[in-house]
């Protein structure tokens, strides 16, 4: 079978790795067009693309319909699996490939429907998540579901050390989806109860609210650090917060926000709890230790994070 892998993440690697340890061959990689970055405003591939580029893969990056079509004509997929895409793929596409169009998504849908269900199964506390492969159809996230499997959510898991174990477990599984396909075997409908929507994560939302409970403050950290990015103002400018920690440190910290240098740890009062700042990355400036970011601007007793 030609199978086709649509993805905007390196997370696809091992779904295509188990694509070429099969019996199948790889037809292409569909991935985003080249974006804008830095300074210069030079067009950067993704990371998946220059991947793909440097093994000899032939990869596509269609920007429209009519040039996502002209690829396919051109490659002849029977099948594309895709996984974190990030692009919403066209209805009139949708039937081309014999076997249609797979879907990796990293919930136990109905639960977590959308562009960040990692991210908001931390942030709601959940014990567990897990993938779901699913055929696509008009959509979002709401068709038949051919396999689904349970993953634990550690208390010190992040968005990223789940999105790469879920990666690899499905790079696992997807090869045995492909073969009960090949062997006409049917998808089950999705339940009409227990949905949940899980929209892309906006930077505003990644702000620390110092009022909330440490639990609250340490599940926001570990969905969103390393993806928009946790933040709070300091002197009516943004600081970058990084590696967030419950101190048992002694303190006299006592209002919500106040922070102070306490043997050679910056640390911030929330609503239970006294928590300690690791790194930040100050407003122009490169990522620091709190502590040298403290000693630096010279806190004064009482001064907040707003």
């Amino acid at each position: 079978m030609q199978i086709s892998v649509a993805s905007s993440s390196h997370l696809a690697i091992p779904i295509i790795e188990a694509v070429l340890a099969s019996e199948h061959t790889l037809a292409s990689i569909i991935t985003s067009p080249d974006q804008k970055a830095g300074r210069g405003q030079r067009e950067k591939p993704t990371e998946l693309a220059l991947w793909g580029e440097e093994r000899g893969f032939l990869v596509a990056k269609p920007s429209d319909t009519p040039t996502l079509n002209q690829h396919l004509l051109v490659a002849q997929p029977q099948l594309i699996i895709t996984i974190s895409y990030g692009r919403m793929i066209p209805v009139e596409v949708l039937h081309g490939p014999r076997f249609g169009w797979l879907n990796v998504h990293f919930s136990l849908l109905p639960r977590w429907r959308g562009a960040a269900p990692v991210q908001w199964a931390i942030l709601d506390g959940d014990a567990n998540t897990g993938i779901t492969i699913f055929k696509l159809d008009k959509g979002m996230d709401t068709g038949p579901i051919f396999y689904q499997e349970e993953v634990e959510i550690g208390h010190s898991d992040t968005s990223n050390d789940l999105l790469e174990r879920m990666s690899h477990l499905a790079g696992n599984r997807i090869m045995d989806v492909v073969a009960t396909i090949r062997k006409g075997v049917k998808a089950t409908a999705q339940p009409n109860s227990g949905i949940t929507l899980a929209p892309k994560i906006s930077k505003e939302m990644a702000k620390i609210e110092w009022n909330l409970g440490a639990d609250s403050i340490l599940r926001k950290f570990r969905a969103l650090e390393e993806r928009p990015g946790t933040w709070s103002n300091f002197r009516g400018e943004r600081i970058g917060i990084h590696q967030v920690t419950e101190s048992l440190l002694p303190n006299s910290l006592k209002e919500v926000g106040e922070v102070a240098l306490v043997d050679g740890s910056l640390l911030i009062r929330c609503d239970d709890s006294t928590l300690k700042i690791t790194e930040v990355t100050p407003a122009g400036k490169k990522r620091m230790s709190g502590a040298d970011f403290a000693r630096g601007a010279r806190l004064l007793v009482g001064e907040r994070f707003e």
